[in-house]
């Protein structure tokens, strides 16, 4: 009886220590589709297209009908969401571009990882020893991740090449390099994202990789949501998933990879474009070329929304009169204008923290840089655009999750605030404050 008794403690004993292994071992790898709409994903089954991986996922893993966005449905806030499960107002990175009325920052987007206010999951994952990784995600640039491709502006000379490889972790460009090539800065696109991530699986083995995958967010700018060429760019996307796959298969024998698939906002059609700086030019608030310092009311734009910001907020008199107008171009209905949403309306919409109002805009109508000119004009080349107020289904956000520790099941529509607790579960990191919830309890 006592010896029994011994066998079975010491069985209990192995279970235990097999279990424990098996977490330490558990790792994540979060690819993201720029663009990828949630009811997109959610019927790719019944489509004709070659995305055997995704199909797999879908099929044997967790699928949502699509994940609610943050407002503006854009890219830099909606990945940082992705990372920190809160909204734009709290991790302080507001659109993708920075408000630059006087035009003082030479274009510059939101690229820099010291900008976000709230704790990250890559973060928190490395200060419980946890090894990171990540290729192209935004808002990384000067991020604390062990081995960073960061996504910074696409660079147009040699020694933008040079300034890039500078921004990586020290060292990491030389080594992606030699088994690689030279960088080429003619292509920079999803085939070169994928290879890093290889890169970065097969020689660093990290515990947490986010890739960002951008090809299909552009194919839908120029051809529109679900054009035959946004789906030709996602049949290869899916093709590049199924290279990582393999690589993860023969860096992690062990198969304790969870995948997640997520996207950061959907996609409406575009014909027309709505310039809000230039009806404000012709109201004599916006500043002129000659002298930009001038402005009272600037538009914070956004794709398919903007903010109207104020230089002086006590000047009550130019954010009457912006008000004014921004209503009454509603009512005529004839500038593509859908909702105007006052100071509390886009408080409780946690976006544009610095605007008096926000407009989104219709359908068919996206946000023209206009200065001056025209109101209304031709998109021209432009086919598809987000960035609108969150809500319709056309602009939700994509989320599946495949793997060993992925329970099979079907997510009802959610939030994108609920990514960050979700991979935060996985690993068993502890993220606190956080707007979401694990999508997979």
């Amino acid at each position: 009886m006592f010896r029994h008794a011994r066998r079975i403690s010491a069985f209990v004993m192995l279970l235990l220590a097999a279990s424990s292994l098996q977490a330490a071992n558990k790792k994540v790898v979060v690819i993201s589709i720029d663009g990828l709409r949630g009811i997109t994903l959610a019927s790719l089954s019944t489509r004709n297209l070659h995305t055997a991986n995704l199909n797999e996922f879908a099929q044997g893993g967790a699928l949502a009908d699509g994940l609610i966005g943050v407002y503006p449905t854009v890219t830099y806030p909606s990945h940082t969401t992705l990372v920190t499960g809160v909204s734009p107002s709290l991790h302080g990175i507001y659109a993708n571009g920075m408000f630059d009325p006087e035009h003082r920052l030479n274009g510059a987007w939101y690229w820099y990882a010291q900008q976000i206010q709230r704790p990250t999951l890559y973060t928190v994952a490395r200060q419980k020893g946890l090894t990171t990784a990540a290729v192209s995600w935004p808002v990384t640039v000067g991020a604390q991740i062990d081995h960073n491709f960061p996504e910074y502006r696409n660079p147009e000379t040699e020694e933008g090449v040079l300034l890039y490889a500078g921004l990586c972790t020290p060292g990491l460009m030389s080594a992606f390099e030699k088994t690689h090539g030279p960088l080429d800065r003619e292509h920079i696109d999803d085939d070169l994202r994928a290879s890093m991530a290889n890169f970065l699986i097969s020689t660093y083995k990290p515990d947490l990789l986010f890739v960002h995958l951008i090809d299909m967010d552009h194919q839908q700018h120029l051809h529109g949501p679900d054009s035959p060429e946004a789906f030709t760019a996602l049949e290869n996307i899916d093709r590049l998933i199924g290279t990582i796959r393999q690589t993860v298969k023969a860096a992690e024998p062990n198969d304790q990879v969870d995948f997640i698939v997520v996207s950061d906002h959907g996609f409406q059609p575009v014909a027309k474009e709505f310039h809000p700086n230039a009806v404000l030019s012709s109201l004599g608030l916006a500043g002129t070329e000659e002298n930009p310092e001038k402005w009272r009311v600037f538009a914070f734009e956004s794709g398919g929304s903007f903010g109207l910001v104020a230089h002086d907020p006590n000047d009550t008199e130019a954010i009457t009169l912006a008000n004014d107008a921004s209503k009454q171009l509603a009512n005529e209905g004839a500038w593509g204008i859908d909702q105007v949403y006052d100071t509390a309306q886009t408080k409780a919409l946690e976006g544009y923290p610095n605007a008096f109002t926000s407009v989104s805009l219709k359908p068919g109508y996206a946000i023209g840089g206009g200065a001056s000119g025209p109101w209304i004009t031709s998109s021209k080349d432009l086919k598809g655009m987000h960035g609108y107020a969150p809500g319709p289904k056309e602009l939700d956000a994509s989320f599946l999750a495949f793997g060993p520790g992925i329970p099979h099941r079907h997510i009802a529509r959610s939030k994108l605030v609920d990514v960050a607790p979700t991979v935060a579960h996985i690993l068993d990191l502890q993220m606190t404050n956080v707007e979401g919830h694990d999508l997979l309890q």
